[in-house]
């Protein structure tokens, strides 16, 4: 496991930690590793790891317990890929889970919007499971209607991933840019500027209470965490809604299998889609 050290330790040199931090990081996980050398991984879980970081607490400093737990939460992503599910006192995470419209809630939602560019915008949300922030920073150029796919680009715009649009929204985005007709940004505000995450949130309040659904606790990203739990019910697999969501670690994409509810009879059998009368298959009965 030293060698893993190393490369966490150079991982924090490449970054924007200090010395001292990489020294405190580096000490944090060298003790550690000292307890665990023997352990195989998969009884190093999150429950051990938050019950150490706990009886770190109580016998040192609790900064310094808290440092630790950084350090063990980073390393581990880093170095497993593994997104600890416990804070950095060692307490678990209790996830709350989100807020989730039906698809008849979301119909409901989208044909109380009238203005042309609002209804986009949230077409598109909701198709592919954008973030907010994803979806006022999208380009005209990220837009390929005539193959009906969507360029989703991180901050930097260095990385992307391809997403399909669904064949019945094309129509409504093209009469999108025939009215507004957008060069650069492709939902501009009155400057030219992408629109403000507070500016699309006011209006979806708005249709939101126009739908009658304003006792729902449901912001704009209620419209991606309805997507997630209506692709999962469609049966995606949740790998590649994992990709579609742009998430780094599956558990985070995890968390929608326990508000999905799956009807097993309307799932398709692949083996409906054999032809058992002909080739090698067809034999008598006789």
């Amino acid at each position: 496991m030293t060698h893993l050290i190393e490369r966490f330790t150079e991982h924090l040199k490449s970054g924007k930690y200090n010395q001292q931090t990489i020294v405190a990081y580096r000490n944090a996980i060298f003790v550690f590793y000292n307890l665990v050398r023997d352990m195989p991984q998969s009884k190093i879980t999150d429950e051990f790891i938050g019950a150490y970081l706990k009886d770190l607490t109580e016998k040192k400093d609790k900064s310094e317990a808290m440092q630790a737990g950084k350090a063990l939460k980073l390393f581990y992503e880093v170095i497993f890929n593994r997104k600890l599910g416990i804070k950095s006192t060692g307490d678990s995470k209790e996830e709350k889970l989100p807020e989730i419209l039906s698809k008849e809630e979301i119909k409901k939602l989208l044909y109380t919007v009238t203005n042309v560019k609002h209804k986009a915008l949230l077409l598109l949300i909701y198709n592919s499971g954008l973030s907010i922030s994803e979806a006022i920073n999208l380009r005209v150029e990220d837009l390929d209607i005539e193959n009906r796919m969507i360029s989703i680009w991180d901050k930097e715009r260095v990385e992307c991933r391809r997403l399909s649009l669904a064949p019945n929204i094309i129509d409504f985005i093209k009469r999108y840019f025939v009215k507004e007709k957008p060069t650069d940004v492709l939902f501009p505000g009155e400057k030219g500027t992408p629109y403000s995450s507070r500016n699309v949130q006011l209006f979806f309040q708005s249709a939101l209470k126009k739908a009658g659904l304003e006792e729902k606790n449901a912001t704009v990203h209620t419209l991606r965490h309805s997507y997630a739990v209506h692709a999962l019910e469609a049966g995606m697999d949740i790998h590649i809604l994992q990709h579609i969501l742009g998430h780094k670690f599956l558990q985070t994409t995890s968390v929608y299998n326990q508000l999905a509810v799956i009807d097993l009879t309307k799932l398709r059998n692949p083996i409906a889609d054999i032809n058992l009368l002909e080739g090698e298959l067809n034999f008598s009965l006789y």
